[in-house]
């Protein structure tokens, strides 16, 4: 089921050194096409498991596999062979993944610089087919950045196949803040790039602790990670550009706590998880979570239909029945306007928003991560904490597949 606001226009096609595709409609997440799901095994696998896996994963082409993190404790990365997908509605009939083919291996304290800045938290990753081996492009943040004083943003796995050996580079630093960028990672398609100026996405949002250092809603910047795959270079910055970002002072919305009672679009409770340009579209797809857009936003409050009736721990929805997924929809020509330098990062709004309902948001609406291949044009979701089927305190979370036309 979906309600979304859809306020997206055409426009006519400008023409630029880079031409952009002339042709492209917008997308529409009803045509999100719903393939099946599958589960992965609780047990520990080298130094991790994915019990309690907030969800960052990247597909690899290669072994038809996907790179997840694991434990929220321990941020390692561990690699599983995506099995047949099942359509049932029932968590115990869904497929079950082979034990893992790369077991758990901890990378943000191996870099030949260490990690100086204490990052403790992946927030995206990416599988780079590179020119001498495949490679893994992790992005990493401070859980709890209270001075909003981090710089370094990002890693390196130089091979990709043996995450327990690899030479890991690092830290990398985009020249975008921090807070602002480290997060989802996605590949531009090849009709856009030029136009764009990059091969990648990264982007992240607010829904992380200390707002003041985050996007106060989903960014975009452009980057090349081939860049770093040619070179021998083990740190240094990234070269970035905005298409659209989001600050405390510039939000999506400037009622965080709906006070108002009309705020449908963004609160504190608001958090993308990933975000990828569609191909064949002219569309920036960013999908999350949001709450509070019914009852408003409390802080450490008590919550009706709670139930343990307890106080809040920050932020909720005055109604512990207030949250749903959400998806925020972007037009590429308005993400264009602010690359030429015509519209600020944040002064951008979507075209089309909403609550939207994955299968099995039922069990959770949390969805942790994603990533998308564009050879198969299949997205691949993470919900965060939804297999309660392998024992009392095992919460792996499963994986959707979803198709775009």
């Amino acid at each position: 089921m979906l309600f979304s606001i859809t306020v997206c226009a055409q426009s006519e096609p400008e023409t630029s050194t880079f031409e952009p595709p002339t042709d492209a409609d917008l997308f529409s997440i009803e045509n999100l096409i719903y393939l099946g799901a599958f589960r992965l095994p609780a047990a520990d696998f080298g130094h991790s498991s994915v019990n309690y896996a907030e969800g960052p994963i990247a597909y690899n082409p290669e072994r038809h596999s996907l790179f997840i993190v694991g434990h929220s404790h321990q941020q390692a990365i561990g690699e599983f062979a995506i099995p047949e997908l099942s359509t049932s509605s029932h968590l115990s009939d869904l497929p079950m993944a082979a034990p893992a083919l790369q077991a758990f291996s901890s990378l943000l304290d191996r870099s030949p610089h260490g990690n100086p800045q204490v990052l403790d938290r992946i927030g995206g990753l990416a599988f780079i087919q590179g020119n001498h081996a495949d490679e893994l492009f992790i992005n990493a943040y401070e859980y709890y950045d209270a001075g909003a004083d981090n710089s370094h943003t990002s890693l390196m796995v130089r091979n990709a196949n043996d995450l327990q050996h690899s030479r890991v580079d690092g830290f990398f630093s985009f020249t975008a803040s921090a807070g602002h960028s480290a997060g989802w990672l996605s590949p531009i398609p090849a009709e856009w790039q030029g136009a764009l100026g990059g091969t990648y996405i990264t982007g992240h949002s607010s829904g992380i602790p200390i707002i003041a250092r985050a996007s106060v809603g989903p960014s975009a910047f452009v980057f090349n990670p081939f860049e770093l795959s040619a070179s021998s270079k083990d740190s240094g910055d990234i070269a970035t550009t905005p298409l659209l970002d989001f600050s405390l002072e510039h939000p999506l919305h400037s009622d965080l706590e709906n006070t108002s009672g009309m705020n449908d679009l963004w609160t504190h409770l608001s958090r993308v998880s990933y975000g990828f340009i569609v191909p064949g579209s002219r569309s920036y797809l960013t999908l999350g979570y949001s709450g509070g857009h019914k009852t408003g936003v409390c802080y450490k409050c008590q919550v009706a239909n709670r139930q343990d009736n307890s106080t809040c721990g920050g932020y909720c929805a005055r109604d512990a029945s207030d949250y749903s997924q959400y998806y925020w929809l972007w037009d590429l020509d308005d993400l264009l306007e602010v690359k030429k330098g015509k519209l600020a990062a944040y002064a951008v709004q979507p075209c089309a928003y909403g609550p939207w309902q994955s299968a099995f948001h039922e069990v959770s609406y949390n969805l942790g991560g994603a990533s998308f291949d564009p050879d198969s044009k299949q997205l691949y979701l993470s919900l965060f904490e939804a297999d309660t089927t392998q024992g009392e305190f095992d919460k792996p979370p499963i994986i959707l597949v979803y198709r775009i036309p």
